[in-house]
């Protein structure tokens, strides 16, 4: 007989747990490199859907915590949705203070180091705890 709570508690639970962690470091990877080139951040989203948790820093970014916990997204002032598209009616009636911070209009470099920090993160990450397994169950031995 199938054991839903067993299942849940073994396989679903800790998943989304390690999931969680993996999409935290990818997303804060983006957000450090942004800030870093002072892009403007409207939201730092772990999960999709209806929001959670959620609060705003004295940056003016909106962190959250939302319902699906399958992945999540950095939402650059700007953007018309969370893959980054440019709301081209947001850009043409932006403050011309906040014009320099907007990512559309960062140089390419920049744009780039931002879009490839998250995945460098996750890299960065595998490296972290796979040195830490090594730390903790790696054996030194001498060949003879």
């Amino acid at each position: 007989m199938f054991d839903f709570a067993f299942w849940l508690l073994s396989y679903v639970i800790p998943f989304l747990a390690v999931l969680t962690v993996i999409v935290f470091v990818h997303e804060m990877g983006h957000y450090t490199v942004a800030r870093w080139n002072g892009v403007a951040i409207q939201t730092f989203s772990i999960g999709f859907g209806r929001e959670l948790i959620g609060w705003d820093d004295k940056h003016g970014t909106r962190w959250r915590i939302s319902a699906i916990p399958l992945g999540g997204y950095v939402r650059f002032v700007g953007d018309m949705n969370a893959a980054s598209v440019p709301d081209t009616e947001a850009l043409a009636n932006v403050d011309p203070e906040l014009a320099p911070r907007l990512f559309a209009n960062k140089n390419v470099w920049q744009r780039i180091a931002v879009v490839a920090a998250g995945p460098i993160a996750n890299v960065i990450l595998t490296f972290v705890i796979l040195y830490a397994l090594l730390l903790g169950y790696g054996r030194y031995t001498i060949p003879r």
